[in-house]
């Protein structure tokens, strides 16, 4: 991002919102100077117009400018650093099994979110069905469909970053493809381990009995699979 667009995004951080002479003052800049830049900033999606301001005097009503919530990307966060201690108490507190079940849950927690008839669907579809979501959730899912089996990519790990210290994660994600598709999938391809994406190799025919009432034991030993 060019150097001024960066300044004009601190110092909307700082203050809250601006109008151009006010950014003109603080840039040292021609306000036409800083219009230019706002308009970038305002066809990117980070900065926006809330209202104007009007003079106490005569005059038109200043616009003001501020940051949109997509412009937080820009600023430093600490969540990988949370997230990672966040898991490292949590192992430190709860036994394995435990740890597991938490993992459990959560790919549970994010198998509900997906649409209520997927279970209703013949297997094939319900795989592309489930490769569309998963890109929803971030992972970038594709899928190559056979008659006999289907392989399903996720491209993308939205916590590759952990999943070193954490492997769990990588389970938990087995854990979420069999829930959603009621299927056994066999890992086959794995980005923790260098591969490019996850892929998934799916038997069309193994119907698992109830994958969405699927006890915590029972996803455990899928963990461990």
């Amino acid at each position: 991002m060019h150097p001024v667009r960066k300044v004009i995004l601190e110092i909307l951080k700082r203050e809250g919102h601006a109008t151009v002479g006010e950014l003109a003052n603080r840039l040292e800049m021609a306000p036409v100077s800083v219009r230019h830049h706002l308009d970038l900033l305002i066809g990117d999606g980070l900065v926006y117009t809330p209202r104007v301001r009007r003079r106490s005097g005569a005059g038109r009503p200043q616009q003001v400018y501020a940051l949109t919530p997509e412009a937080n990307a820009y600023f430093p966060n600490n969540y990988r650093e949370l997230a990672h201690h966040s898991l490292d108490a949590l192992k430190n507190a709860l036994s394995d099994d435990q740890f597991l079940a938490v993992m459990a849950q959560m790919a549970a927690e994010v198998a509900a979110k997906a649409p209520q008839d997927l279970q209703d669907l013949p297997p094939r579809e319900r795989v592309r069905v489930v490769a569309d979501f998963l890109t929803e959730q971030g992972y970038m899912a594709g899928c190559e469909l056979g008659e006999r089996e289907a392989i399903l990519h996720t491209c993308h790990c939205p916590y590759n970053h952990l999943t070193q210290p954490h492997p769990e994660l990588c389970h938990m994600d087995l854990i979420l493809v069999s829930l959603l598709t009621g299927l056994e999938p066999q890992r086959i391809a794995h980005i923790a381990e260098g591969d490019i994406r996850c892929s998934y190799l799916i038997p069309l025919n193994s119907i698992s009995a109830d994958a969405h009432d699927a006890s915590f034991e029972t996803q455990g030993d899928l963990v461990h699979a």
